[in-house]
């Protein structure tokens, strides 16, 4: 059992220990050349700086440990975009949850939870550039995560149990990293974050493990942030302040239990449906 243990961490630990050495090194002079910079950001600069470290971390992690793995990563995060049909499947998966987050939003605001701004201005030459490249940054963050996630961790935990449960314990770290401040807060005062988190970490693994392609994952995971950013551009919806929303309502979304349930739903029709091919190691 020890072993067993010790097999599956001891890689995971190393990694761990060289990334905070490297955190301790790169934070001091970053904000030496930069007093604003964080690495624990949550977007920005320092978000990519965080995800490029991770990244680099797994890679040597891989070559030390596993070449097949390090292959499987570099064809699940690199490879795969060479795909025949690629583009028409990323396109399709990016609509259908771009959609998604669209609809939930104007739901809410036929409800009366949020409102039209008419003081958001207008679509201009400017604004579409600026929405561009956000959609292409979040492009850069939502592969940095699915690489990271579902190409590595899932993977790696693979190889020791069944995708079902790989899927488990790869959700519960992708909701932890997303506070790396206090990760605690989403199983306790942030819980509702947390679950949403967690949730969707399920929910883009099933897409990922189901369908075989990282960049569905990764598609589906930017059509669901780029609504959230186009927002933030052109904020042509408003919503309510937090204190008068009824609790199953958020502005962010990821804390809505409306979006929690419908989360649950497809993932429960997703589970009884491929059942068989989760739970086969």
């Amino acid at each position: 059992m020890l072993k067993k243990i010790s097999t599956i961490l001891g890689p995971i630990i190393l990694s761990a220990l060289s990334f905070i050495i490297s955190f301790f090194i790169v934070q001091p002079i970053a904000i030496y050349l930069d007093p604003s910079f964080n690495l624990l950001a949550n977007r920005g600069c320092g978000k990519i700086a965080f995800s490029v470290m991770v990244l680099y971390q797994i890679i040597l992690m891989l070559l030390f440990h596993s070449k097949p793995l390090l292959n499987k990563f570099l064809d699940a995060a690199i490879f795969s975009f060479a795909d025949k049909g690629m583009l028409k499947k990323f396109l399709l998966f990016f609509s259908i949850f771009f959609i998604l987050h669209a609809t939930t939003q104007f739901i809410f605001l036929f409800l009366g939870f949020a409102h039209y701004n008419p003081e958001w201005g207008f679509f201009n030459l400017k604004l579409i550039w600026k929405i561009s490249f956000a959609f292409f940054v979040v492009f850069l963050l939502a592969w940095s995560e699915e690489a990271i996630f579902r190409g590595m961790v899932y993977n790696y935990f693979n190889q020791f149990f069944t995708p079902l449960r790989s899927i488990f314990v790869t959700s519960f770290i992708f909701m932890l990293a997303h506070d790396l401040t206090n990760p605690l807060n989403l199983v306790t005062k942030n819980w509702k974050l947390g679950l949403g988190l967690f949730l969707l970490g399920f929910l883009l693994n099933l897409i990922f493990v189901l369908s075989g392609k990282l960049y569905i994952s990764i598609a589906s995971h930017m059509g669901l942030v780029a609504f959230k950013v186009l927002l933030r551009r052109a904020p042509f919806i408003v919503f309510a302040s937090e204190e008068v929303l009824p609790f199953w309502v958020s502005a962010d979304l990821r804390q809505s239990f409306l979006v929690h349930l419908f989360f649950i739903l497809i993932i429960i029709i997703l589970i009884c449906r491929n059942y068989k091919k989760l739970v086969t190691s």
